[in-house]
């Protein structure tokens, strides 16, 4: 049997792989209405050029990876929301610069913005692009995030980026120079950390973890921040439990000691009506009503005494009658 005959492939028949959507231009995007600005962001969310997705599948590198990027995410968040500060901070957040094609910093921050959520960072409907870049390194292109977003992010006028590479336990820091130039310089370690001018933080890799620092004071994480409330209630539990056990066992002694009263208290009263009886005393059903509703041991202590000597009952009482 002879070969299958293979037609020649048509250049022209051939898919085109689709290029990378751009963002409108700066003269574009104020040349549209507020409805076309509103298509054009769907349009950018949805797209998703082959140059992408193999991006992505690039920034796929595991549970370290998108673990240190969203706690360093969920850590600032939480900082800046209890200090009320402007800082909208997002984690795997696409970022649209006028006429770029887009692309997805692991974390970014922008100060002087409400912190609400979002689908892309459209810089010309935002009204100014990123402060702050983070890229986490664990397994995927070294070269994109130490070599390539170095340019591309100080063309764009990110003031600052820090690359946190995991593996080696590492940080690099950059930052523009105030002299307006786009090409970034180090920032110097001081100490094994890294000034934030932007964030108004240090940032250091401290037992294998990106850490944040304000002066020197750490910045608990969320999951730290859950154990130490855990182990706050835990305690508080605890105390309440002891404070219980305590006043249950001051209640059984109050108990104990209010039986042991009433039994002095009865055989105190049976001691006077069996002596007054052995000595053929008479005792009224009055007298006997009062020596058996006296509850005070001392008082029946006297009339016990008195009870031994006692030629009538009335001795017993003298001294209440004031006699």
């Amino acid at each position: 049997m002879s070969a299958p005959i293979r037609k020649p492939v048509d250049p022209a028949a051939a898919p085109i792989p689709a290029e990378a959507p751009r963002a409108p231009t700066e003269a574009e995007w104020a040349a549209m209405s507020p409805a076309q600005r509103q298509q054009a962001i769907a349009a950018l969310v949805d797209s998703m050029s082959q140059e992408e997705i193999d991006e992505r599948l690039a920034m796929a590198e595991g549970d370290p990876h998108f673990d240190a990027k969203v706690e360093a995410r969920d850590t600032l968040r939480a900082w800046f929301g209890r200090r009320g500060r402007r800082v909208y901070v997002g984690a795997d957040m696409k970022a649209h610069y006028p006429g770029e094609k887009g692309f997805t910093p692991d974390v970014i921050a922008v100060t002087d913005v409400e912190p609400t959520p979002r689908l892309c960072w459209m810089v010309s409907a935002e009204g100014k692009g990123i402060d702050l870049a983070i890229e986490v390194h664990y397994a995927g292109n070294w070269r994109k995030d130490f070599v390539d977003n170095v340019v591309r992010y100080a063309t764009l006028g990110i003031r600052e980026y820090f690359i946190y590479d995991i593996p080696r336990g590492h940080l690099k820091a950059h930052r523009l120079p105030s002299t307006g130039e786009r090409r970034y310089e180090s920032i110097p370690s001081r100490a094994g950390r890294y000034r934030s001018d932007v964030l108004d933080l240090d940032l250091a890799v401290e037992a294998g973890r990106l850490r944040f620092y304000a002066d020197t004071a750490e910045l608990v994480t969320a999951s730290e921040l859950v154990g130490k409330l855990e182990g706050m209630i835990e305690a508080a539990e605890a105390r309440i439990e002891q404070e219980q056990a305590r006043a249950e066992q001051e209640q059984a002694r109050a108990e104990q000691e209010q039986a042991r009263a009433e039994q002095a208290v009865g055989r105190l009263s049976a001691a006077i009506l069996m002596l007054l009886d052995a000595r053929g005393v008479a005792a009224s059903e009055e007298a006997r009503g009062r020596i058996l509703r006296e509850t005070d041991v001392d008082v029946l202590g006297r009339w016990l005494q008195r009870a031994a000597t006692a030629a009538a009952v009335e001795e017993l009482f003298l001294e209440s009658t004031g006699r």
